[in-house]
């Protein structure tokens, strides 16, 4: 079965204002011209709201939300059954299907030619299928088919939030818990979420836990958020321990890593790293990929010297 549908669209969700603005008009469209709507890439690091999105764009189009996990499909009968269960699921609620698949690097490549041919024509070994849109989220593009990436005509990139946004996040949050707060501690947990919602909401969870745990008053204060901060081994701009020890792994060499050499030192399996480490630290310019691995830019190696978090000398 597939998961309760949800009930808000894409104006209801905080930030994204440029992504909203096209996506709200491409839906509109489709629904005018009662087309189906293309197949879309959602690409961007983790955090940042594709699953959201694609629930609310399924709200905005009237279409029946169904989601699987890339890594439910190691083969192609894996696929066809939940492509087929999401299309019987639509059939019976009368709606046309956004089929979402969620880390769609995950996809084996069996899963992924699976639906070459049902994303092109709408049939499954010759049977006609119910209408359906696929919605692929991904943090690796690079790690999609290309004949499966060719049929995602249409592309949404997610990049990190402004703080505005976050505070706005934040403070829903806190009030939503029942708690006051200062400006300052709004401000400083925003600070340090690398413009991620997953992060603020994440970090807003942890000081509220500092907050509820000393007792008394239900006030947010700065203090809280530097002893959260201090607890949690968040540095200066909101890289956690993980990021850190990663630098610092690039910083004590000039010749490039591999990405299993990494993962072993961190003591972190390669998916791990790659989905949820690597991501904030490209798109902060802190790293690079080359072809003989990770290296570490000045940038990063800047901020380890800034925040004397530096191994050695490079």
């Amino acid at each position: 079965m597939g998961v309760p549908q949800p009930k808000l669209g894409l104006r209801h969700l905080i930030g994204m204002s440029h992504l909203k603005r096209v996506a709200v008009r491409d839906i509109l469209a489709s629904r005018i011209a009662n087309e189906a709507f293309p197949h879309t890439l959602l690409v961007g690091p983790g955090g940042l709201g594709k699953t959201e999105a694609a629930k609310a764009a399924s709200v905005d189009l009237g279409y029946w939300y169904y989601m699987i996990e890339g890594a439910m499909c190691k083969t192609r009968k894996h696929a066809q059954d939940h492509l087929l269960s999401a299309c019987d699921e639509a059939k019976s609620a009368g709606k046309r299907l956004l089929f979402f698949i969620d880390e769609a690097h995950r996809l084996s490549p069996e899963a992924q030619e699976a639906y070459y041919i049902p994303m092109l024509k709408c049939q499954l070994e010759g049977v006609r299928l119910w209408d359906f849109t696929v919605f692929a989220a991904t943090t690796h593009p690079h790690m999609l088919l290309g004949p499966f990436k060719s049929r995602l005509r249409n592309e949404w990139y997610f990049s990190r939030y402004e703080q505005y946004d976050l505070e706005r996040m934040i403070v829903k949050w806190w009030r939503k818990n029942n708690l006051k707060w200062t400006r300052k501690s709004v401000e400083m947990v925003a600070e340090r979420s690398l413009g991620i919602p997953r992060n603020a909401y994440n970090l807003s969870q942890k000081v509220r836990n500092e907050v509820l745990s000393r007792g008394g008053e239900r006030v947010v204060r700065e203090q809280d958020c530097l002893i959260t901060f201090e607890i949690e081994k968040i540095d200066a701009i909101g890289l956690n321990s993980d990021q850190v020890k990663y630098l610092r792994i690039l910083s004590s060499t000039d010749a490039a890593r591999g990405i299993g050499g990494i993962a072993g030192s961190l003591d972190r399996d390669v998916e791990v790293v790659e989905d949820s480490i690597e991501p904030v630290l490209l798109s902060l310019g802190f790293i690079e990929r080359t072809r003989a691995g990770r290296k570490l830019t000045q940038v990063g190696h800047d901020h380890l010297r800034r925040t004397g978090q530096l191994t050695t000398a490079l």
